[in-house]
């Protein structure tokens, strides 16, 4: 009996279980067998959303969350960034900055999409998930996953920046500070290396200067309000 498959955007994807078919990314193996992009010049081009923008669905996000078999801590840790991610927008457009709500909520939802084909390896979701979504012809939801580890800085405070920031203030499905986020942060990953605690500092110091920037924007707002 032939087994059923999923269509997306033109492209087969077999059930969780099996193999994708040609054409789709196989979660299986690392970016660079997916990809040759100079990441360093992708990433000084921020992604920029227009109402034109193809984005997918919740119901596309729904299938792949199905396809690249995403747990369910993960998909509940997505739908919280996706609030976060949304009250600010609104926020941020009470101040006349405005960004495309349908792109924040649909890429904090996808922007764990490789999270669990990379548990227990040493390779990176954002990139993994970055290349996902660029093969199914999302580049601009793309650039938001690959940056939502790592922002660049400087950094327009763009829909991009909004998921990055939303993501850090999210423990599990918990809203915390970035204090709490990252002792945590350093407490799982850190185990007392002296070189991933260095890059856990690194990455700490760019979510405070992130945060700064955003609050400047906001005067009638602290990071204390984001509430569930």
């Amino acid at each position: 009996m032939v087994q059923e498959r999923l269509i997306f955007r033109g492209q087969r994807f077999a059930p969780a279980q099996a193999k994708p078919t040609v054409g789709s990314v196989d979660p299986d193996r690392h970016p660079a067998q997916n990809h040759s992009h100079d990441r360093q010049a992708l990433f000084m081009t921020p992604a920029v959303f227009t109402p034109a923008t193809d984005l997918p669905t919740l119901d596309d996000v729904s299938l792949l969350w199905d396809r690249f078999g995403m747990l369910d801590h993960i998909r509940d840790h997505s739908r919280v960034v996706g609030h976060v991610a949304l009250m600010l927008t609104t926020w941020l457009a009470q101040v006349g900055i405005l960004l495309d709500p349908r792109a924040v909520e649909v890429g904090a939802l996808l922007h764990d999409i490789a999270k669990t084909p990379c548990l227990g390896t040493t390779r990176r979701h954002d990139r993994e998930g970055e290349n996902i979504l660029r093969d199914l012809g999302y580049p601009e939801v793309a650039y938001l996953i690959g940056v939502h580890v790592r922002l660049p800085q400087p950094h327009p405070i763009d829909e991009s920046f909004v998921v990055y920031y939303a993501d850090k203030r999210v423990m599990h499905d918990r809203i915390v500070d970035l204090g709490q986020r990252f002792s945590y942060i350093a407490e799982r990953y850190g185990k007392g290396d002296a070189e991933s605690l260095k890059r856990i500092e690194v990455a700490r110091l760019r979510a405070f200067a992130a945060e700064q920037e955003l609050f400047a924007l906001l005067p009638s707002h602290r990071p204390e309000d984001i509430q569930a």
